[in-house]
């Protein structure tokens, strides 16, 4: 047996070399576990005859003086010498001998002498011979030099030095010099072991089997060995770090997933469970799986490793581990007793998440040049080793160059916890242009844009294109039918169409028209196969990236004045709006007009100019036949709509914001939000209804390939914790159905209605507990799972949208079968499977993609406008942050409170000590303010600040301080009151604290001559008085009944200086009016050179105040108050300088793009605008 000698000092010195000889000299410092105490005289027995097995094992292992030469002098050459002088060093005191077996020197290398039993060495024998001897024998030297310094070979020599030496004591035999001191662990052989691919794969084998991490320890801790007592060891503090950091190393290793067979076993037992990971985005280190009984909490899967490399979205099989504990128990105020299951992921059953990630790409800490380190932008992916074959040019000498520079990167293996392996796909560009994010953005969720090639170019006519005759006569005529669009007035593709006659028994016969793609696009070619793959078009805020190529698009859209192939659906509707029956065509048809929703809107508003503003109109028909048919459609709607939420259905409405891009430079000048108006709800009810009648024929004739959409419905757990959530703040929600659900917001948010912020807030949390609508193949699901939660119907599809919809074509081509206009399709169940799974993935990302967009034009606006105020309304608090929704927005933010918040806060909790969703805040005192007290809950409306964070795609959201206007100090002042007595009586308090500011209000406004406002009331606290014909005296009254910004308006001969000597001169002991006469003398006998004279026999109408300013006349613009707002309902008169003024005060007083303000109505609280050119 060959043995190594080598010097302490060069061991050491090798300790801390390079990364590769670090990795090789911290598996010849492992450490073995030896036993505790025994009550014996010995604690290190051991079986000779294990022992001399595995001295015959080592023995066996063919190292013979030639082939350790050349280790040493491989060890030793030029490559080594420019690579490591130190190394050259060691070598040379590296002696090589060759004793005999009984001839054994204690190894230099500080690992410890293992106690094992006498049977713990059988199944180190074993897996000794089996798995390292035969791998290790005719290897290379690398792997020979890796082999001796195997745990197993040291417990050889360890149990040589114990008979050689007789030590009878472990603490002593500890403290020789050149003997173990820690205790053995596998982490660090297992790395090196990994180095082997054989080996690698056998001992992962062998862990798999027996379901153990480290086999050796395990299979001596059966056999009842025990370990170090660390106390005797007396090991030093550098010693015990490295101790516990070999500890940890397997730890950091995933565990192997069950087989197949085992899954399939294990979900048929219900031993196992099956669900779609969910991973908190702001705690990766959380994640949830959603248990089978939909009465039950998530599973909580703690910790990266126990996620075993799943990721967001990923399908996984998980087995439950255990209940929670007392600290993170959640207990439902129903049941008090129910526990978040843990679990851990033995089995991702199907990968979703496409394992690609955007991210920054830096040097390692010791600046290695084989691997760089890649942080994601999304911290639910691991960080990321790239090697260097994958690094761009001169990055390593040029790093500080790349730090704001975006990559995409693949995973390609997982096997450490805290990194994974990767390799990077592309340069995306510099971070915080708009074209690099969005492109980042596309790629990050595995979308392809890219344009469509000469390659499939014949497989679609050209724009020049004209219907056959043939195909005409094949088809339904529908060109003499008055058909129209309605679609958002910045659409470029226009799937659907309207029609609506009246048939002689006195019904209508209502048409929906979508357009055929199927005709054009033939299945099974190139251009299908690549169509499928996009399967959807994509949104994003600047533009659409179209799933068909953009000239299929235009032939394919429903434009006006031209011949058109569709696919039609006709129901015959009684007045009442029953359904009588319905018919399915293939047509051709010829729309006479393309309205936006903003022109059928003002139709239904019975808008005199309408009109005017309508767009062309084709196919000889008139505005009047147009604006007929949609009131028509109106009132059916209506009826439809109000008989689908009776009969259950749900519908929460998620605030949806869109921009007004800069012709200039792209950039967002302006946004608004989306409201969804009856014009959208016209054409809402008719497409769903087109679907559901489709989704029955194609189920009826195609009962196992119908291509159908499903909602699942949410976790009843969920609902039942917002149930109870929500009662604490006087809110009783239904959860029993999808209909009790919406009646019961419906109704609350009815008594609310000029409360947008509450409404908001009902509508995410009420979204948080849902789950995502998906296509499937009839065949791959049960009857039970057809069901639609949302819109309560068995049986549902996607029909209308064929040109921005792949699974809208599938159904079209069974819709056609049924019709026997085509052959019946000859699909596998498999492929229909598959494409329903490529279409739910592609929808999603998308989805995701476009609001990823949203939020990344938010984030630039508030970086052009930095910083901006507005409103917010709390969502949820917490015992260090709220989280708050920005109204204006409808953006979703968190705000901290650290040390840097000025002034004090505090969690509110019960008598229990129970934690409960409110927080007090106390503001510290400022020169401006004194010190408030603020307390903020769920609904609560704040004052935010956003501005642009350190990062381009980080906003940072402030919380103002309270502001309380015109209100003396006094009433600042910290109040906590215990009964609702207490509060009248401090009420009252406060009123009576103001007499003297009523007094001196209902003064001035019997003795003088008040101008403004004109109809003066106790909310108003200024005046403006007329003081002679010229002039008015302007004055407001402070709480305490104390005049103050007092000024003269108009030409007078009266100066401001003399105002300042008679304000300086103040008689306190005088009311307002009685200092007045004194300087103006007596104004109650100043004639009013504006007072309107009546004439007898004539009655003047008065005009209106304006809504803002409550006057009707200002001095310094001419005109009256006008009705302004384009809400045809909104009875209130404004001047258009005050409604232009107020609008752009809400935007925060940034100057709006093209001089329109646009905003809510202070009156009705419509969208509305005011144009800056008429601003007089």
């Amino acid at each position: 047996m060959s043995k190594f000698v080598t010097n302490p000092k060069i061991q050491n010195k090798d300790e801390s070399s390079t990364s590769q000889s670090t990795t090789l000299q911290e598996s010849h410092c492992n450490k073995a576990p030896q036993d505790e105490a025994a009550p014996s005289t010995s604690r290190c027995n051991l079986d000779q005859t294990v022992v001399d097995g595995i001295s015959e094992q080592c023995e066996k292992i063919c190292i013979n003086d030639d082939r350790v030469q050349n280790v040493c002098q491989n060890s030793s050459g030029n490559s080594v010498k420019k690579k490591n002088a130190k190394k050259k060093e060691k070598l040379k005191d590296l002696h090589i001998q060759m004793p005999s077996v009984n001839a054994y020197s204690p190894p230099t290398v500080q690992t410890a002498p293992p106690a094992y039993s006498h049977n713990g060495g059988n199944s180190v024998h074993e897996y000794f011979n089996k798995h390292v001897t035969q791998l290790y024998a005719n290897t290379s030297a690398r792997y020979l030099e890796n082999l001796i310094h195997h745990p197993q070979y040291h417990l050889m020599h360890s149990m040589r030095l114990r008979e050689m030496f007789q030590f009878q004591n472990s603490q002593f035999f500890g403290s020789v010099p050149n003997t173990p001191s820690r205790p053995n662990n596998l982490g660090h052989y297992l790395h090196n072991a990994m180095q082997h691919p054989l080996l690698s794969k056998e001992y992962l084998n062998h862990v798999h089997t027996n379901q153990k991490q480290n086999a050796f320890h395990r299979a001596l801790e059966k056999a009842g060995t025990n370990t170090y007592n660390k106390k005797e060891l007396n090991n030093s503090p550098k010693q015990n770090k490295q101790q516990k950091k070999d500890q940890n190393g397997a730890d950091r290793i995933f565990d192997s997933y069950l087989s197949k067979e085992d899954v399939m076993e294990g979900l048929k037992n219900n031993s196992l469970i099956e669900g779609v990971l969910k991973i908190n985005p702001k705690q990766f280190q959380n994640s949830y799986v959603s248990s089978m009984d939909r009465n039950e909490q998530d599973i909580l899967i703690e910790g990266v490793k126990n996620r075993n490399r799943a990721l967001e979205g990923d399908i996984v099989v998980v087995q439950v581990i255990e209940s929670d504990d007392e600290d993170s128990e959640k207990i439902n105020n129903s049941d008090s007793s129910s526990k978040q299951k843990k679990g851990r992921v033995v089995f991702i059953k199907e990968k979703i998440h496409t394992r690609k990630c955007i991210g920054y790409l830096k040097l390692m800490p010791d600046k290695s040049r084989q691997r760089a380190l890649f942080v994601p932008r999304d911290y639910r992916i691991p960080r990321l080793n790239i090697p260097f074959t994958s690094w761009p040019d001169n990055f390593y000498q040029e790093s500080k160059s790349y730090e704001n520079t975006l990559f995409l990167a693949s995973i390609f293996d997982w096997f450490d916890v805290r990194f994974a392996l990767g390799k990077l796909i592309c340069n995306i560009g510099q971070s915080g242009d708009m074209q690099t994010e969005t492109k980042a953005i596309l790629a990050q969720n595995d979308l392809d844009i890219t344009p469509f090639g000469e390659d499939v170019r014949h497989l679609y006519p050209r724009l020049d294109f004209t219907i056959p005759e043939e195909e005409i006569k094949s088809r339904e005529d529908c060109r003499h039918l008055c058909i129209f669009s309605i679609d958002p007035s910045n659409t470029r593709d226009i799937d659907d169409a309207v029609s609506c006659r009246k048939l002689a028994n006195g019904n209508y016969e209502i048409g929906v028209h979508i357009s055929d793609v199927s005709y054009f696009l033939h299945e099974g070619t190139l251009l299908d196969e690549k169509v499928s793959e996009k399967a959807t078009t994509i949104y994003m805020v600047e533009r659409a990236y179209h799933m068909l190529p953009d000239e299929l698009c235009m032939l394919c859209s429903l434009f006006p004045g031209v011949d058109k192939l569709a696919f039609s659906v006709f129901w015959e509707i009684t007045d009442d709006g029953a359904v009588m029956n319905h018919r399915f065509s293939r047509t051709v048809i010829h729309s006479c007009c393309q309205l936006s929703y903003d022109h059928a809107q003002a139709v239904l508003d019975g808008k005199e100019d309408a009109e005017k503003s309508f767009p062309e109109i084709y196919n000889g028909f008139t505005y009047k036949d147009i604006s007929e048919t949609i009131k028509i459609l109106g009132k059916l709607s209506a009826i439809f709509r109000r008989r689908r939420f009776d009969n259950g259905a749900l519908r929460i409405d998620q605030p949806k914001i869109a921009f007004h891009l800069s012709a200039a430079n792209g950039m967002p000048d302006s946004f608004w939000i989306y409201e969804s108006k009856e014009s959208h709800q016209l054409i809402e009810e008719f497409m769903l209804l087109a679907n559901m009648t489709v989704a029955k024929r194609i189920h009826d004739d195609h009962p196992k390939l119908a291509f159908l959409r499903c909602h699942p419905a949410p976790s009843t757990y969920l609902l039942k914790q917002l149930e109870n959530s929500l009662k604490p703040l006087g809110i009783d929600i239904d959860i029993s159905s999808a209909g009790n659900l919406h009646r019961s917001l419906t109704d609350y948010l009815d008594q609310n209605s000029l409360d947008k912020g509450k409404a908001m807030v009902l509508n995410m949390l009420c979204t948080k507990p849902m789950t995502r609508a998906k296509y499937f193949c009839a065949a791959a699901c049960g009857d039970d799972d057809f069901h639609h939660y949302a819109l309560n119907v068995p049986l549902y599809t996607h029909f209308t949208s064929p040109i921005r919809r792949y699974a809208d074509i599938m159904v079209h081509r069974l819709l056609s079968a049924s019709l026997n206009y085509t052959k019946v399709p000859t699909w596998e169940v498999d492929k229909v499977r598959m494409v329903a799974a490529n279409c739910n993935k592609q929808k999603y990302n998308a989805k995701r993609a476009g609001e990823m967009s949203t939020e990344l034009y938010t984030l630039k606006y508030i970086e052009i406008n930095s910083p901006v105020t507005t409103e917010a309304v709390v969502v949820d608090v917490k015992e260090k942050y709220i989280d708050v929704i920005i109204t204006a927005m409808g953006l979703n933010r968190r705000i901290f409170f650290n040390n840097d918040f000025p002034g004090e806060f505090l969690c509110v909790k019960n008598e229990a000590g129970v934690r409960l969703s409110k927080m007090e805040l106390t503001w510290n005192e400022t020169d401006s303010l004194p010190s408030v007290k603020q307390v903020i809950e769920v609904f609560s409306l704040l004052q935010v600040e956003l501005y642009k964070g350190d990062d381009m795609l980080k906003v940072e959201t402030k919380l103002l301080a309270v502001v309380a206007v015109n209100l003396p100090h006094s009433h600042l002042q910290d109040r906590e009151y215990s009964s609702i007595a207490e509060v009248a009586s401090a009420f009252q308090d406060y009123v009576n604290s103001l007499a003297e500011y009523f007094r001196e209000l209902e003064n001035i406004d019997l003795m003088c001559k008040v101008r403004d406002p004109v109809k003066p009331t106790f909310k108003d606290d200024y005046r403006k008085i007329l003081v002679d014909n010229k002039t008015w005296l302007h004055i407001e009254v402070s709480c305490d009944g104390r005049p103050r910004n007092v000024h003269i308006v108009g030409n007078s001969e009266i100066g401001q200086d003399k105002v300042k000597d008679f304000l300086l001169n103040w008689d306190h002991d005088k009311n307002i009016v009685e200092n007045i006469h004194s300087l103006f003398g007596d104004v109650t006998k100043i004639a009013d050179s504006w007072d309107i004279e009546v004439l007898e026999g004539k009655e003047e109408e008065e005009s209106p105040s304006c809504c803002i300013c409550f006057c009707v006349e200002l001095p310094d613009c001419p005109g009256v108050p006008q009705p302004i707002c384009q809400n045809s309902k909104c009875e209130a008169y404004y001047h258009r300088s005050c409604l232009y003024q107020w609008l752009v005060a809400c935007e925060g007083g940034r100057i709006p793009a093209f001089g329109v303000a646009s905003g809510s109505c202070p009156s009705c609280f419509q969208h509305t605008t005011c144009n800056e050119k008429d601003n007089y």
